[in-house]
């Protein structure tokens, strides 16, 4: 069973980005999954920043989120390797957006 860690949430105004960070381990084939955008929303990967650990070490995954219209969404983050079945863990994302 994944790993499910405590909701983020987020209240951005409409148009406004918001930046979700997450800690993955590339290295090893583990990253996140960017999940599928709601309508009038766009997701997209920034960067990916190494941390301080070297070669192997963890990495922080940057996905901005943009929503063009007000209203609740939910997005869920899955870590994962992209060629397994198997869910690490689950990043629950909660936006309202005003």
């Amino acid at each position: 069973m994944a790993n499910e860690r405590a909701t983020m949430n987020f209240q951005p105004a409409i148009g406004e980005q918001i930046v979700v960070e997450l800690p993955a381990t590339p290295g090893a084939g583990v990253v996140w999954s960017v999940p599928p955008a709601p309508a009038g929303c766009t997701i997209t990967q920034i960067e990916s920043k190494p941390d301080d650990t070297g070669i192997g070490g963890t990495t922080l995954q940057r996905f901005t989120v943009s929503c063009g219209k007000p209203g609740q969404i939910q997005l869920r983050f899955e870590l994962k390797r992209p060629w397994e079945d198997i869910v690490r863990a689950v990043q629950p994302v909660t936006i309202d957006v005003k």
